[in-house]
């Protein structure tokens, strides 16, 4: 599964550069650029099956990019990570049809869970 992470954030890019048995295909950072053709660019170019975002990275253009993503790559999943607890974005993001939704500070394990949730949910829709 090729996964993409978009963010800054050196505790999330860790983590996930530590989970080589869930993510055995190299995982795509992107942390250089907030634009959002920029963003949407990188994701179209690489296709991935997964995409990771970090809300505080992207604010404010979380929401139009994650509409755009699900419009051109319908299959790609999205594990979304904000530190924004905010009613308003919830209902935002939640009607793009996100797999995974958490508040940072995020523990190690529940990170980890929801990767090897969506990968087994991939794993069930091939066989």
């Amino acid at each position: 599964m090729k996964t993409m992470l978009i963010a800054d954030d050196q505790v999330i890019i860790d983590m996930l550069r530590a989970q080589s048995r869930i993510l055995p295909e190299n995982l795509i950072i992107m942390q250089s650029s907030k634009d959002p053709l920029d963003v949407m660019s990188t994701i179209c170019a690489s296709n991935p099956s997964l995409l990771i975002v970090d809300d505080d990275f992207l604010k404010p253009h979380t929401a139009r990019i994650l509409k755009s993503v699900r419009k051109l790559l319908s299959a790609c999943q999205i594990i979304f990570l904000t530190s924004d607890a905010s009613l308003e974005l919830g209902r935002e993001v939640s009607q793009l049809g996100i797999q995974y939704y958490a508040y940072k500070p995020l523990e190690k394990n529940e990170l980890i869970e929801s990767l090897e949730s969506i990968l087994k949910l991939n794993i069930q829709r091939k066989a």
